[in-house]
């Protein structure tokens, strides 16, 4: 149950990083003009990069011990859930990231406006998947 617990909080850490750059600072980020906005993004994502990846990894972890621990088709869902963000960001988010970094703010206009508005939208993918590991982890712990 410790390691379930550890996943919980772990997971919801997660959740709580993604739902606020979802809700919070994207929506800020519209109010600029599309450089300034991009040169935010740019400034923000390295730090979320190692942040995210590391709950990510982590929940995962935790999950895994979990089940080994004390079994329980909870915790391999949850476990599933927390890895499954790797997989949605290598596959979808990434290239995205690649194109964003490698564009200067000066030349940023509609289009990156519009990356960026696709960008956080699979990110919200991301969120959902934390989410429902929380879930999955709450179950477990009852």
């Amino acid at each position: 149950m410790e390691f379930t617990a550890l996943a919980l909080a772990v997971m919801a850490a997660f959740t709580g990083a993604a739902f606020y750059i979802n809700f919070v600072e994207h929506p800020a980020r519209r109010d600029f003009l599309d450089g300034d906005m991009l040169a935010q993004w740019q400034r923000s994502y390295p730090r979320a990069l190692k942040m995210q990846a590391s709950l990510a990894l982590a929940g995962f972890f935790f999950g895994l011990l979990a089940l080994l621990w004390s079994g329980g088709a909870l915790n391999l869902t949850g476990a599933l859930f927390s890895i499954a963000n790797w997989v949605v960001t290598y596959k979808w988010i990434m290239p995205l990231n690649k194109a964003l970094m490698t564009t200067e703010p000066e030349a940023a206009d509609a289009a990156t406006r519009a990356l960026l508005e696709k960008w956080n939208m699979l990110h919200g993918l991301r969120t959902g998947l934390g989410f429902l590991a929380v879930v999955c982890f709450f179950a477990a712990l009852h």
